[in-house]
């Protein structure tokens, strides 16, 4: 199964896919919702909503997880885009988000759906050829991109201010658009900055900068 068919077998008789459910929304809710009324929904899912990982969803994520680390066309693990479990804990936050967003107490499997299809759109765009064959050369996958890629982040860390910054995970997500850094990466670079303690997170959840 390539990453393409999987995308394609996100949907079901009941379940229009998200990239066809976007357009019908816009068109639907043309006027912007008032700007108090967006903060206290967002204020509000953030203080009372924990959803937790039903296990419907959970097999929609391992599925999909075991899918991209062991492609069912024969070709081995290092050969293919590198996944790890950060990975999967990268959809497993991305479903309790979109969960929350509908404040909602569990993680159905139709957020799962949503996260995959969203990941799966990802890796088509950044790491698979014109048959949607998943390809390690593709991407910037290979290590000195990656590297390359922390680098262009702790420097864009440093223009936000002097020793001491405090930013938000917004900001963090910010600067990864900035420099194009795709939504597998940006979790694993953002621990390995923390790791080398150019980043430290707070007790309030935001982040400070150290030079």
């Amino acid at each position: 199964t390539t990453n393409r068919e999987y995308m394609s077998d996100t949907k079901t008789e009941n379940r229009m896919l998200m990239r066809d459910r976007l357009p019908w929304v816009a068109d639907f809710q043309k006027d912007p919702l008032p700007a108090d009324l967006v903060r206290d929904y967002i204020s509000y899912a953030r203080e009372y909503c924990k959803p937790k990982l039903t296990k419907e969803a959970a097999v929609v994520l391992r599925d999909y997880f075991m899918t991209l680390r062991y492609p069912e066309d024969g070709t081995r693990p290092q050969d293919t885009v590198p996944i790890t479990t950060r990975q999967l804990e990268a959809l497993i936050r991305l479903s309790q988000a979109r969960a929350k967003a509908c404040l909602r107490e569990f993680v159905l499997e139709e957020d799962a759906l949503d996260v995959v299809e969203l990941m799966a759109q990802s890796v088509e765009q950044v790491h698979a050829d014109e048959n949607g064959v998943l390809d390690r050369s593709r991407g910037g996958a290979g290590g000195t991109s990656k590297r390359k890629m922390k680098k262009a982040f702790a420097n864009e860390l440093k223009k936000l201010g002097g020793n001491g910054t405090e930013c938000t995970i917004d900001d963090l997500r910010r600067i990864a658009d900035r420099i194009n850094c795709d939504l597998g990466d940006f979790h694993s670079i953002v621990d390995e900055i923390r790791d080398q303690g150019t980043l430290i997170k707070k007790s309030n959840g935001n982040y400070q900068v150290v030079f």
